[in-house]
């Protein structure tokens, strides 16, 4: 429905309703005129007032009532959820799982600046964007984006119930925050801001620390290791990819003296399904804080990028340290065409064999 049906129907209803309140207005003036000629003009006088006012009153509440639902007449038809299921492997020897995060906009106008949350667990650790941009600049009218966020759930172990928490802007510039639960609220007013308050499940948000297919556990070993001067180089090697061959021209002790001041952020962005991104910031000030509240994402003034690819049986490795580094600057070997293996040990070969 558009905005000027929308409109219209509003002043056909408010129309009904003064006709309604002047019909029973005359139907209780027939009823005064057998009174007394005294008492009648007393109660013309009353009814007169009383008609006046109730009319008014009418008026204003259902003009109320049409400015709100013309304020969120486009957020209301705007949601994301996940799709979570499990499809055979194509050559029959498991299962695998399948997660699709859905952004969608059944309006008849934009949106913008949308940034998307992902949730898991029972009590609802959010994880970020995952596979989604950040901010999604557009989402256009009528319109549903399909992200693949299977691998970003692989670094989790508790990645079950997962929802999704979606803020965006309209086109008349309100903020709006639609909740893991479906509920809207405007949060123009609101702003995102630092907090030395712990978030919710801040060391759960790291993932599963003991699986080499979550970026995170292989980002913050390798950061441990380069910073040990007990470290052997070749030691780090088992964390590297091997299709980065800049490694082997790496000034390591430059490279140390470089991240001494830089910690990863608690999220992960995935900017391509095999390719992970840890922003690491060079901002002590902000050590041991959290983001709160809703709004634009807070940047950076000194940060840089940890990129990490993934081997489809051995998990991830870093790629470089640095620069933003685009997926489609990144040769992967044939590998992409590989199904990824990561509970392949899960069992051992005698159970297999059984």
């Amino acid at each position: 429905m558009s905005r000027m049906q929308r409109r219209l129907r509003v002043a056909v209803q408010v129309l009904w309703l003064i006709v309604l309140v002047l019909a029973a207005i005359a139907l209780v003036l027939v009823l005064v005129n057998a009174l007394p000629w005294s008492l009648t003009w007393d109660l013309w006088t009353v009814l007169t007032a009383v008609g006046t006012v109730g009319a008014t009153l009418v008026a204003l509440v259902l003009a109320l009532r049409a400015w709100t639902q013309e304020k969120d007449a486009t957020a209301r038809f705007v949601s994301a959820w996940v799709t979570d299921e499990y499809q055979p492997r194509s050559d029959g020897s498991s299962y695998k799982r399948v997660a699709h995060l859905h952004v969608a906009n059944e309006s008849n106008e934009p949106v913008f600046n949308a940034m998307v949350n992902v949730h898991v667990g029972r009590d609802s650790i959010p994880l970020g964007p995952l596979a989604a941009p950040a901010p999604i600049s557009v989402i256009p009218q009528r319109r549903e984006l399909i992200f693949d966020i299977s691998v970003p759930l692989l670094a989790h172990a508790d990645s079950w119930y997962p929802k999704a928490e979606l803020t965006f802007t309209d086109p008349t510039g309100r903020h709006w925050l639609r909740g893991v639960n479906g509920e809207l609220q405007d949060v123009s007013r609101q702003g995102l801001r630092w907090s030395k308050k712990s978030g919710p499940g801040d060391e759960r948000q790291l993932g599963n620390q003991e699986s080499l297919f979550n970026p995170m556990l292989v980002a913050l070993t390798f950061l441990s290791g380069l910073r040990d001067d007990k470290t052997e180089i070749d030691d780090l090697r088992v964390l590297l990819a091997p299709e980065a061959s800049g490694w082997d021209k790496a000034d390591w002790d430059a490279l140390r003296s470089e991240l001494a001041d830089f910690q990863p952020t608690s999220m992960v962005d995935y900017p391509a399904p095999r390719i992970a991104r840890v922003k690491l910031s060079g901002d002590k000030t902000l050590e041991g804080k959290s983001v709160e509240g809703n709004g634009k994402p807070l940047e950076l003034d000194v940060y840089m990028f940890m990129t990490l690819t993934l081997d489809p049986q051995q998990g991830w490795r870093v790629f470089g340290v640095g620069a933003n580094v685009p997926p489609d600057a990144i040769y992967f070997g044939g590998s992409l065409s590989e199904e990824i293996l990561p509970y392949r040990d899960s069992v051992g070969d005698e159970e297999r064999g059984k």
